[in-house]
């Protein structure tokens, strides 16, 4: 303060500062150089004071208030207070497609203005006007504080209306989103209530057709009326598995679909399995081997499912790999899963088929051969094995057949993943 005050003094001594003539107007001579520096001690005092109080109302506004509108306005209505002569002050906000403005607000020579900056580019202004002429000072009739004022405020400014414009972007993104989830929760009840219709109306007529094709081919003597009572049996029951893996591919698309994991003897698994599948094999004059590599942990599924991806992939090969040798089932320990491959010696399957093989009602053909179904088998595979956490991929032999894997996680990979995320 003191160091402050001495150079006051030699400014007041010198005469050449025209605040002093500014502060001691219409108080008459008299005034020793000590009370000129209080007296400008006093005024820059009371000019800070007037910056923080606006600065502070600034800050209020803009903590109590949502709409940017409002914030602006109220700001135009701070200013005035904050410069020397607030009665003959009037100030101005303008952006590039709107204005704030005091009610007292008139265009003069006497003025002070300063940039809105947004995103690093001007934006807009903020404008302080005195309606009258008054003394000449640091910057006209302006004050060297007023400048350093109104460049905060204007600063300030392009903070809030920069912040203003990501909270509305925000929002508007936030409203987008909450529709589109509200359409597609619509959507997908639309679904499954179309599913569950579609799949009640199949059922109902499948279910009658195959207890009257059973009950004939079963009590008729005639052995032609017998047969053929088989293939409406037998194609029956194809369609009710069809209708049965729609209706499960449905549920898992929409996270619906329950599966009971448990730990599995996969190898007595895949013996069920390759004897249930016999007939079938027979029927496509192909043999099925099964190969194990021993020692092969206890597996983590679910049992049910794993046999349905099995005999997917295993009709898959019967349908493709007819009358090409054998078809090959392994079951292969790794360190933390367990492998399974279903290996054809068939034509094989074409790299572009190879992109689409696992999506949604694709259907794949070979040597000609058109399965005539939904192109859902596999992309249930890949569902089912994905919510047993494993994986399934194909590797291609051209000529020579193709293989399919599968992955489970073994038993003690899950009890060691148990353990370590319980707490303490």
């Amino acid at each position: 303060m003191t160091v402050h005050m001495e150079k006051l003094q030699k400014k007041s001594a010198v005469g050449k500062d025209p605040k002093d003539a500014y502060l001691t107007a219409g108080i008459g001579p008299g005034l020793n150089s000590n009370e000129v520096c209080l007296r400008r001690l006093t005024h820059e005092l009371t000019e800070r004071v007037k910056e923080l109080n606006c600065l502070y109302g600034i800050s209020k506004l803009v903590e109590t208030t949502d709409s940017l509108e409002q914030i602006l306005q109220g700001t135009v209505e701070l200013l005035p207070a904050s410069w020397q002569y607030p009665d003959v002050t009037c100030t101005r906000i303008k952006l590039r497609k709107q204005q704030f403005q005091t009610a007292n607000f008139k265009e003069t020579e006497w003025k002070q203005v300063e940039n809105i900056i947004v995103s690093g580019k001007p934006f807009g202004q903020v404008e302080v006007y005195y309606l009258e002429g008054k003394i000449q000072l640091d910057e006209g009739p302006f004050l060297r504080e007023e400048r350093h004022l109104i460049h905060a405020v204007a600063e300030r400014l392009g903070t809030v209306i920069a912040r203003k414009w990501a909270e509305g972007k925000l929002r508007s993104l936030y409203q987008r989103e909450k529709r589109l989830r509200e359409r597609l929760q619509t959507e997908m009840e639309s679904k499954v209530d179309f599913t569950r219709k579609l799949v009640h109306e199949l059922k109902t007529p499948l279910t009658s057709l195959l207890a009257t094709s059973q009950l004939l081919r079963d009590e008729t003597r005639d052995k032609r009326l017998a047969k053929l009572a088989g293939y409406v049996w037998d194609s029956a029951s194809s369609l009710d598995e069809r209708v049965n893996e729609l209706h499960d591919l449905v549920r898992g698309e929409l996270g619906m679909l329950k599966l009971k994991l448990e730990p599995l003897d996969l190898e007595s698994l895949l013996i069920s399995v390759r004897e249930e599948t016999r007939a079938l094999a027979n029927e496509a004059s192909v043999t099925v081997n099964l190969e194990v590599q021993r020692p092969l942990p206890q597996a983590y599924g679910d049992a049910s499912r794993i046999r349905q991806v099995l005999l997917n992939l295993l009709n898959n090969a019967f349908i493709y790999a007819s009358g090409c040798g054998a078809i090959t089932i392994r079951a292969i320990p790794n360190k933390a899963d367990v492998a399974v491959e279903v290996q054809d010696q068939g034509p094989g399957i074409s790299p572009s088929e190879q992109k689409c093989l696992f999506q949604p009602y694709h259907s794949s053909a070979s040597k000609g051969k058109e399965t005539g179904g939904l192109g859902i088998g596999l992309a249930l595979c890949k569902m089912l094995v994905e919510l047993q956490g494993g994986k399934i991929w194909v590797k291609n032999r051209p000529g020579k057949g193709a293989s399919f894997f599968f992955t489970l996680p073994a038993l003690e990979t899950m009890e060691r993943k148990f353990f370590q995320s319980e707490p303490g």
